[in-house]
C-alpha cells in the first residue's frame, strides 16, 4: 500500500530525486511512486487549473518526446496537498526489515500480517519481548542497466555455495567484486524457515553479519555479497500494485548489489527552462486552457464549439489552434535552446512580465575579461522531470532523443505509467535573481589559439575516451576550451559569492552559455517559489567591489592546500577528468553544479603563461 510522506519540494525534483528515487526518511528508506498515483484530477477537469505551470517554450520542446503533452503540473507543497488530496506517494523500499534485539528477519509482508488484528503496524516488532522496538531496513539493493530495482533473495541467501575467485573484500560498502562468487539453490533452507540476521560486536566486516535460520540452524555471512548477480526481476516498485502486486516486466540484464544510499542507484532525467515572456502564448489562462481541453475532450465534440468559445471569450482562433497545435516536430538540442535565453537577456530590453525584471550593464574596459554582465533581479526557472537512469547518469541532449539516436545501453524508464503518451508531467516553479557574465569574445578567441591549451583539452578528451560511462564519452566529444574555463570560471565565482551575497554555497546555481555564439554562464540563486534575499544581483551596483570580488576568487584560486599535487595533476577526481581542480579549491556542491563536478581546469583560469586572466 502507497503511503503519503512528509517531503520537500527539492526531493522530488532534482538531480538525486524524483519518481524512482530511494529517499531515506527517519522511519525507513521509501521509493518514490509515480506523480500518477499522487492524486492529481485529469488533464481536462476543472481542477487541473490549480496545479499547472505555464511554459509553452518548454512544453513545445518536450513534444518531441511526449506528443499528447498538455501541462506541466506542479509538485504540491505539503499543507496544500493535504487539502486537496494531491500529496507524493511512495512504498517502502527495501522490503525487508529485522528486528535490532531479537534479531527476526522478514519482508515487510509477514511484519504486517503478525499485526493484523492488533494495534496499527508502524515499523515495530511484534515480540512482547521486545517492547514495541522500531525496525531496521536491510541496507542492500539490485539495479540493472534497465532502470530496474529490487531486493536481494534474502529467503534463499543462506542456502548457498560459494565459488572462490581473485581479489579480496576491502569493506562492508565496498561496491567492487569481492573475492567471492556466490551461487544460490533458489530454494529455502527448510520448510519451516525462521531467518534471523545477527552483526557480530567484534567482527565489523561484512563476514560478522550472518543471516541465520533458528529452525534448521544453516547460515551464511555476507561476505562476498557484492560479487553476487543474477537474472534482474524486472520490478517497478515506483509504478506501485497492479493486480495485489508490484508492476514489473521481463527484463535479460544481470542485477548487481548496491547500498541503498549509493549514488549509482539513481540518475534523474530532467529539463530546466527560463521564462521567456515573448516565446509564451501570453493571453491564455489556466482556466481557458483548461475550458479548451474539455472541449476537445468531450465525444460530441465539433469545431462549431470551439468557435462558440473563440466569441463567447474573445479569444482569436490563431491563439486556440497556436494551443492546440504547438508541437516541434524535430528535437531542439540543449545548446539551442539555451541560445534563446543568452540572446533574450543580451538584446532585448526589460517586458512588461511580473516573472522576470532584468537589465544590460556594458563592462567592456572596466572588467577586466568580460564584456557585458546582466543584472537579473527577478527570474522565473521550471524545472521538469521526464525519466530516470540507473547505474549511469545520461546527458541532457539525450534526455529526448528517440531510441534511434540513443547511444546509451542504459535504459530510461518512465515517470509515468502512460510512458511517452502521458498528458501531464511533474515540474517545479522557483523564482529567483542572478547575474549572467559574458566574457571578452575577442581576447577569448585569441586565448583558445594557444597550443598548450589545446593539448590540455585533449588530456581530459583521452580520459574521457578511457571512461567506463558513455555519458563521460559524450560530454567529451562537446568539450572546448572555452567551455572548461567558463565552467571553471563559475564554479570559482561561486565559492567565492558564499561571503558576499548572503547565500550558501549550496543555494547557487550555475547555467552555462557556451558553444561558437556563446560565451557567458548565469550565476543564480531560488528562495522556494515566491521570494530571495536580493543580495546576488546587488553585486552589480557597485562594479568595482564586483571587480575586487573577482579579483579575490582568482587570487584565491592560485593557492590549494593539495599543490603542487594538485595545480600540476594530469587527471584527478572521477575517470580522471578534472585537471588542476579538487574539493579544496574548485569543487562545488553537486546541486549547484551541471555537470556533476567534472570537465575542471583553474590552471585555464590563472596560470600565468597561459591563463585566461594571466595578465590580470
Amino acid at each position: 500500500m502507497a503511503e503519503k510522506f512528509n517531503h520537500g519540494r527539492s526531493k522530488m525534483i532534482s538531480s538525486y530525486g524524483g519518481v524512482g528515487s530511494v529517499i531515506d526518511t527517519p522511519d525507513a528508506s521509501i521509493i518514490v511512486e509515480t506523480f500518477d498515483n499522487w492524486g492529481y484530477p485529469n488533464y481536462y477537469d476543472q481542477e487541473i487549473k490549480k496545479h499547472i505551470i505555464l511554459d509553452d517554450r518548454l512544453i513545445n520542446r518536450l513534444r518531441v518526446r511526449f506528443p499528447r503533452l498538455k501541462h506541466l503540473v506542479s509538485i504540491p507543497v505539503e499543507e496544500d496537498g493535504w487539502k486537496t488530496d494531491v500529496q507524493p506517494q511512495a512504498n517502502y523500499f527495501p522490503k525487508w526489515f529485522y528486528c535490532p534485539r531479537c534479531k527476526r528477519f522478514m519482508p515487510l509482508k509477514q511484519w504486517k500480517d503478525h499485526w493484523q488484528g492488533r494495534q496499527e503496524f508502524d515499523l515495530q516488532c511484534f515480540n512482547p519481548e521486545c517492547k514495541g522496538e522500531h525496525l531496521e531496513q536491510i541496507r542492500f539493493v539490485m539495479t540493472c542497466d534497465d532502470g530496474h530495482i529490487q531486493d536481494l533473495p534474502w529467503e534463499y541467501w543462506n542456502n548457498r555455495e560459494a565459488i572462490i575467485e581473485q581479489g579480496n573484500d576491502s569493506g562492508e560498502d565496498n561496491e567492487q567484486e569481492s573475492e567471492y562468487k556466490i551461487k544460490l539453490k533458489y530454494e529455502k533452507c527448510c520448510s519451516k524457515q525462521e531467518l534471523y540476521y545477527t552483526v557480530s560486536q567484534e567482527n565489523t566486516d561484512l563476514s560478522g553479519i550472518h543471516i541465520k535460520c533458528k529452525n534448521c540452524g544453516k547460515s551464511e555471512t555476507l561476505k562476498g555479497i557484492f560479487g553476487f548477480s543474477q537474472k534482474c526481476g524486472g520490478r517497478k516498485y515506483w509504478l506501485g500494485f497492479q493486480n495485489g502486486q508490484y508492476i514489473g516486466d521481463s527484463c535479460e540484464q544481470k542485477v548487481a548489489v548496491k547500498v541503498k544510499t549509493s549514488n549509482s542507484i539513481y540518475y534523474a532525467n530532467t529539463l530546466s527552462s527560463l521564462w521567456i515572456p515573448e516565446k509564451q502564448i501570453l493571453n491564455l489562462s489556466t482556466e481557458a486552457r483548461r475550458e479548451i481541453d474539455a472541449i476537445v475532450n468531450d465525444e460530441d465534440f465539433e469545431q462549431k464549439d470551439l468557435e462558440k468559445f473563440s466569441r463567447r471569450n474573445g479569444i482569436a482562433m490563431e491563439i486556440i489552434n497556436q494551443y492546440l497545435d504547438g508541437t516541434i516536430e524535430t528535437y531542439i538540442p540543449d545548446i539551442v535552446y539555451r541560445q534563446a535565453e543568452y540572446d533574450y537577456f543580451l538584446n532585448k530590453q526589460q517586458p512588461e512580465d511580473k516573472a522576470i525584471r532584468f537589465r544590460q550593464i556594458n563592462v567592456k574596459g572596466q572588467m577586466y575579461g568580460f564584456e557585458k554582465l546582466v543584472k537579473i533581479d527577478r527570474l522565473k526557472k521550471i524545472t521538469v522531470q521526464t525519466s530516470f537512469t540507473r547505474n549511469a547518469p545520461i546527458d541532457t541532449d539525450s534526455i529526448l532523443i528517440g531510441d534511434s539516436g540513443y547511444e546509451y545501453q542504459i535504459k530510461r524508464q518512465s515517470v509515468s505509467k502512460n510512458s511517452f503518451e502521458t498528458r501531464l508531467l511533474p515540474a517545479i516553479e522557483n523564482y529567483g535573481e542572478g547575474i549572467l557574465f559574458v566574457l571578452d569574445e575577442q581576447k577569448l578567441k585569441e586565448w583558445e589559439k594557444n597550443d598548450i591549451i589545446i593539448e590540455r583539452i585533449k588530456n581530459i578528451q583521452t580520459h574521457a575516451q578511457d571512461s567506463d560511462w558513455q555519458f563521460h564519452k559524450i560530454e567529451a566529444k562537446k568539450l572546448t576550451a572555452r567551455k572548461i574555463l567558463i565552467h571553471t570560471l563559475s564554479h570559482l565565482l561561486i565559492r567565492e559569492f558564499e561571503y558576499f551575497c548572503g547565500y550558501p554555497m549550496s543555494s547557487l546555481q550555475e547555467r552555462l552559455y557556451v558553444s561558437e555564439n556563446m560565451n557567458g554562464f548565469l550565476i543564480s540563486a531560488y528562495d522556494g517559489t515566491d521570494g530571495y534575499l536580493g543580495g546576488l544581483a546587488k553585486l552589480c551596483n557597485n562594479l568595482d567591489k564586483l571587480q575586487n570580488i573577482i579579483t579575490n576568487a582568482l587570487q584565491r584560486a592560485q593557492n590549494c592546500s593539495l599543490d603542487p599535487i594538485c595545480y600540476e595533476s594530469e587527471g584527478q577526481g572521477v575517470a580522471q577528468l578534472n585537471l588542476a581542480a579538487c574539493h579544496s579549491c574548485t569543487l562545488i556542491p553537486d546541486t549547484s553544479c551541471e555537470m556533476s563536478n567534472l570537465f575542471l581546469d583553474r590552471r585555464l583560469v590563472i596560470d600565468t603563461e597561459f591563463g585566461y586572466f594571466k595578465n590580470m
